[in-house]
């Protein structure tokens, strides 16, 4: 395997790994999702392939709550 091949399956890996992170971390703080209870999408996410791409599109509610606590 060339070092070209190598270096660019790692970037996607380290990519989908982000993406991954950004929908787990949308997730938790969501009140409410679409379709799926919360378990249901972290199993989606963390075991499909673009699970988090499907969530990010299609599972996030309309609504968060406030991270920072701002007023």
């Amino acid at each position: 395997m060339s070092s070209s091949v190598f270096i660019f399956i790692a970037m996607i890996f380290v990519f989908n790994l982000g993406l991954i992170a950004w929908a787990i971390t949308d997730l938790m703080h969501r009140e409410k999702v679409k379709y799926l209870p919360k378990f249901g999408w972290v199993i989606i996410i963390a075991f499909i392939i673009f699970g988090s791409i499907v969530y990010l599109l299609a599972g996030r509610g309309s609504n968060s709550r406030e991270v920072l606590g701002g007023d």
